[in-house]
């Protein structure tokens, strides 16, 4: 039986839990076998989780802008959907996901330069990969994981010199990961998910021809939008 599942990070801001909640309870409501993982704080867990996740890791998950990064690595699934909690879902084709990794170790969907803060680094260089969801086989791609969180808090010591990019790429987990598939000697396969990728990370802002007349399988929305739709479900 294939170990794959759904793995969500919430720390530093409490409105990213409630946002995870949310976002899992949608998952269920359209794929009712998944399996789903939230690293966290135990502080901050409820019995509504413990009703939703079949796993909720707090040991050792940092209080951490990119604690998502610290935990991709310890997923406890063979193929891992990581999915940021700012997320609902909306269509039952999400339990097909898995099947699109193929011979891929990892698979991304684009960044839209039209609605990305930046993604053009030279002439020649661009962040093309959107880093708030993906799926990858989490044994091949450990030394990636846990380079790319060592790589960005690297990147923000003050001593790291960004040259020849802007000062702006210092905050980006993107960059990190753009880096390290450039510049790094990791054996592993990259991929895309399938056209139109971007209905399986619809992020607010996207124009609707990027869908190609298909439906959303997962919307996602900034932080600021999702605090109203999950304290209407689970006030802290």
């Amino acid at each position: 039986m294939k170990n794959n599942g759904f793995v969500y990070v919430a720390s530093v801001n409490k409105q990213f839990y409630y946002a995870a909640l949310h976002s899992a309870q949608s998952l269920l409501d359209f794929y009712p076998e998944a399996k789903i993982t939230l690293f966290t704080h135990e502080t901050w867990v409820c019995d509504e989780a413990r009703k939703i996740f079949d796993h909720i890791i707090t040991d050792g998950v940092p209080n951490h802008i990119r604690a998502k990064l610290w935990a991709l690595s310890k997923s406890p699934y063979d193929t891992t959907l990581y999915i940021d909690c700012d997320t609902t879902i909306q269509s039952e084709e999400i339990s097909d996901v898995f099947d699109l990794l193929g011979d891929n170790d990892i698979i991304f969907t684009r960044n839209r330069p039209y609605n990305a803060k930046i993604t053009k680094l030279s002439e020649t260089e661009e962040m093309i990969y959107h880093c708030g969801l993906f799926l990858y086989n989490t044994k091949t791609t450990k030394d990636l994981m846990d380079s790319w969180y060592t790589g960005y808090l690297e990147q923000n010591d003050p001593r790291w010199n960004p040259s020849p990019y802007p000062e702006e790429v210092r905050k980006w987990d993107t960059f990190t990961m753009w880096n390290l598939l450039t510049n790094g000697n990791f054996q592993v396969k990259v991929g895309e998910f399938p056209a139109p990728d971007a209905k399986w990370n619809f992020v607010n802002g996207y124009k609707e021809e990027e869908l190609m007349g298909e439906e959303i399988v997962i919307q996602h929305y900034t932080i600021a939008h999702t605090r109203l739709m999950a304290s209407e479900v689970y006030r802290p």
